[in-house]
């Protein structure tokens, strides 16, 4: 089913209605939360000094989207919402740019902005439900929605996890101490999503060994429509080809890339060693003020406006451009401040 055809709110049943008006004032709560714990009205949720920005900042993350689906859509009630209510069949390029300017507008938008992500895509997934085929979830009463707190602890660790092997795999290792922080501001991620932060485990240790138990545990399994999914995935315009397959294979734990078939033979491991060892290096050279993305350098501009100091060249130029086509990784461009008229 299309999304254009899914019943209207008024054609729902009073169950899922309900269901609907629980999730959003538990939402409300996740909003209450954000604004106490965030960095500042200038700052947004996380703020400069947060690992969240170290991480987020390097483009490379993005290579880490189809590991993430991947693990994500082994969870069949995931896969089947997914199918039945994303369009990305016909626009997956376009459902990419919305996901990741949205991701940007979390991460690195000022709190006005990045509230107003979050309510979005709340609202977004209070509309994705449906009935669940027999044998397809834990689910008991056989139906699924994208804001129930079990799915959203899910996606939500795939992308946590993600984040730390693609930074540690093409960028450098992270600490111990480092992680822990990172996990920590998690919890903001979580509220995000709609989960407070009791809903999470409590620490970093915890967290994987629930995310690990649920890698190894009968819950996952790769059916027909994650594979079909997978497919289409891999065979679109912008990801057909055997880098692709290469790069996604080598980040996904090995039950996985075997479930969905991906090739990791002697050839295949080689190529990824020495692709893996090429993307580390250039990314070392290269300066992060050339490599990070557009939404931090925007994150920057915000910033020094707000404490009136003067934006980097990087971050001006990038703003400028960004106001005159659209450039990739962006989240919108920052307003000029206005010139301050000399005074005799």
């Amino acid at each position: 089913m299309n999304p254009q055809e899914r019943p209207s709110w008024r054609q729902q049943s009073p169950e899922v209605q309900q269901q609907v008006r629980q999730d959003s004032e538990h939402f409300r709560k996740c909003l209450d939360y954000l604004r106490e714990h965030s960095a500042g009205e200038h700052e947004g949720f996380y703020g400069p000094d947060s690992m969240t920005w170290v991480i987020y900042r390097e483009p490379v993350i993005l290579l880490g989207g189809l590991r993430a689906i991947l693990l994500q859509i082994a969870h069949p009630a995931v896969a089947i919402g997914v199918a039945q209510n994303s369009n990305f069949r016909g626009d997956l390029l376009g459902r990419a740019r919305r996901t990741y300017t949205a991701m940007y507008q979390l991460v690195f938008g000022g709190l006005r902005e990045a509230m107003g992500a979050a309510k979005r895509v709340h609202s977004l997934h209070s509309r994705v439900n449906g009935a669940l085929p027999a044998g397809a979830g834990a689910q008991g009463e056989g139906r699924y929605r994208a804001n129930d707190p079990l799915l959203q602890r899910w996606v939500l660790a795939t992308l946590i996890d993600g984040a730390m092997v693609v930074f540690e795999t093409f960028v450098r290792p992270l600490s111990i101490e480092e992680k822990r922080r990172f996990y920590e501001e998690s919890r903001l991620a979580a509220a995000q999503f709609g989960l407070l932060p009791e809903q999470m485990p409590p620490t970093l240790e915890a967290f994987y060994a629930w995310y690990h138990e649920q890698l190894d545990g009968d819950a996952l399994r790769v059916e027909d429509t994650a594979r079909e999914l997978a497919s289409l995935l891999f065979n679109s315009p912008f990801t057909r080809g055997q880098l692709d397959e290469l790069l996604t294979a080598g980040l996904l734990p090995q039950r996985w890339r075997e479930a969905y078939g991906l090739a990791w033979g002697p050839a295949q491991q080689r190529a990824w060693r020495l692709l893996k060892g090429t993307m580390r290096r250039a990314i070392n050279l290269t300066p992060p003020t050339l490599r990070c993305v557009t939404a931090w350098h925007q994150a920057q501009m915000r910033l020094a406006q707000a404490r009136g100091a003067r934006p980097t060249v990087m971050a001006r130029l990038l703003n400028t451009l960004d106001s005159y086509v659209d450039v990739p990784f962006s989240i919108r461009p920052v307003a000029a401040k206005a010139p301050t008229a000399d005074r005799d």
